[in-house]
């Protein structure tokens, strides 16, 4: 079941730099521009259900497993389209906004590429 799915509409302009660093920002097209400039900005969409633990996050063709939610990430995720993104596996959040992922590498991010969030139970 898919929890949450949008589509990447523009990579800022610092979004690699903060890749190398295991960080991804997604906001939504009605962020500041100030923002979109380190962000993956997508489409938005609608959190059909919280994304937690256990979790599946797709980025264009990487798969990664959700192992720590923060307490306002679902909120403004669905709010706003944003969260951090966190490439290292860590079971316990570091922030309230972070989704802390698990996977075999970094993804490659690219303008037209789905964002979808999903479980595998019903």
């Amino acid at each position: 079941m898919d929890k949450y799915k949008a589509k990447v509409i523009a990579i800022g302009t610092m979004v690699e730099d903060l890749l190398s660093q295991g960080l991804v920002v997604l906001f939504d097209s009605t962020a500041p521009k100030e923002l979109q400039e380190i962000a993956v900005v997508h489409t938005g969409g609608t959190l059909a259900r919280d994304v937690i633990q256990g979790d599946s996050m797709i980025l264009g063709n990487s798969v990664y497993t959700v192992t720590a939610v923060g307490e306002v990430a679902n909120r403004n995720l669905n709010n706003i389209g944003h969260v951090c993104l966190k490439f290292d596996a860590r079971t316990s959040p570091e922030l309230p906004g972070d989704i802390h992922l698990k996977g075999e590498k970094l993804p490659v991010i690219n303008e037209g590429d789905d964002i979808i969030i999903k479980c595998d139970k019903a």
